[in-house]
């Protein structure tokens, strides 16, 4: 348990963004220690040089005396920062293992980070690209692992950050107190890379969703208990923007196009056809593969390419290396959907 003071700005105050997890005003009470500290540090530091440069200028006719010692006056300004900075050491280390030692009864949530996007897998299996839903006033520790460069996985809101390295597993937890909902349906809180993890390959400027670095983004949705209990049971449901729209399916799968990545690699003009296959005229057209062999792309097919991307390479795109993306049977019909509102071949 955490027993560092604590600074309480829910709102957050103009240094720093809302406090969102139970971290926070214990991380923010040691911000504002130091920044007070350094403060208090320059105006002494400044002033006194200040009188010092007056007092003890250079002036005609006045010889100025030999530099000498004093020796308490040493010992107290190396002492005294050094116990200072001992102790912000053992506040700063108590906070960095309440962030990283999660309780026994926390909620597991597996992260998987690839460019650009990132990827949540619940304890039932359930993924989500790029968002997730997770229940408030509940302890969530997140086992965040990578799928080819070095991410950060940064979720300012918490005042945590931890890195994401191929090969081996990390972890950070956090808990978000349940008066933050204060009547909300949901809470959001954002999490971006906070690692430079490699340029964008063939992207265009217009383009939106994650495709590099700086749009490496993700929103988790903190819902009550029960909200998240009924999402395990029935997956992901439809956003909210797609409510009332004459095609549900299809609007929900233009989301997902956007929010998993995929126009990074696959526009929907019917004219470029680079990185990615265009995804115009895509349904119902016959595709042909590396192998020489080919298929019309129906529903099969679109869900092949979304969970076994590698499976059968389109004729002409063998440099392009895309990873599977695990997507629940909901937000693949999704796509299948958007993708045949584009037209048929």
């Amino acid at each position: 348990m955490n027993d560092t003071p604590v600074f309480n700005a829910p709102n957050g105050t103009l240094q720093l963004p809302p406090q969102m997890s139970t971290l926070a005003p214990h991380v923010d009470w040691l911000y504002y220690l130091v920044f007070w500290c350094s403060v208090a540090s320059f105006v002494a530091i400044v002033g006194l040089m200040t009188i010092y440069i007056i007092k003890y200028r250079r002036r005609p006719g006045r010889k100025s005396l030999p530099t000498g010692h004093n020796t308490p006056l040493e010992i107290a300004w190396t002492v005294i920062p050094l116990i200072l900075l001992m102790g912000l050491f053992h506040l700063g280390f108590k906070n960095y293992m309440s962030g990283l030692v999660a309780p026994k009864d926390a909620l597991q949530i597996h992260v998987r980070a690839m460019q650009w996007n990132w990827e949540f897998e619940h304890p039932n299996g359930t993924t989500q690209m790029n968002e997730a839903m997770l229940p408030v006033g509940v302890p969530i520790q997140f086992i965040i692992s990578s799928s080819d460069v070095l991410h950060s996985f940064y979720v300012p809101e918490a005042r945590l950050k931890r890195d994401a390295v191929p090969g081996l597993y990390t972890t950070l937890w956090f808990e978000v107190p349940k008066e933050r909902l204060q009547g909300k349906k949901d809470v959001d809180v954002w999490v971006f890379c906070a690692e430079y993890c490699g340029a964008p390959h063939g992207i265009t400027n217009g383009s939106e969703a994650n495709t590099n670095h700086s749009t490496m983004r993700a929103q988790l949705h903190f819902v009550p208990q029960s909200v998240y209990d009924d999402f395990l049971k029935k997956g992901p449901p439809p956003p909210p923007e797609c409510e009332g729209k004459p095609n549900v399916a299809s609007c929900w799968g233009e989301q997902i196009y956007e929010q998993a990545g995929c126009r990074a690699c696959h526009h929907t003009d019917g004219v470029t056809e680079q990185p990615g296959p265009n995804w115009k005229g895509l349904f119902g057209h016959n595709v042909k593969f590396e192998d020489g062999t080919s298929q019309v792309a129906d529903a099969n097919y679109i869900r092949q390419s979304i969970l076994q991307p590698q499976a059968k390479i389109v004729a002409g795109y063998t440099t392009i290396n895309m990873p599977p993306y695990r997507l629940s049977d909901r937000e693949i019909d999704a796509v299948v959907a958007y993708i045949k509102s584009l037209g048929e071949q």
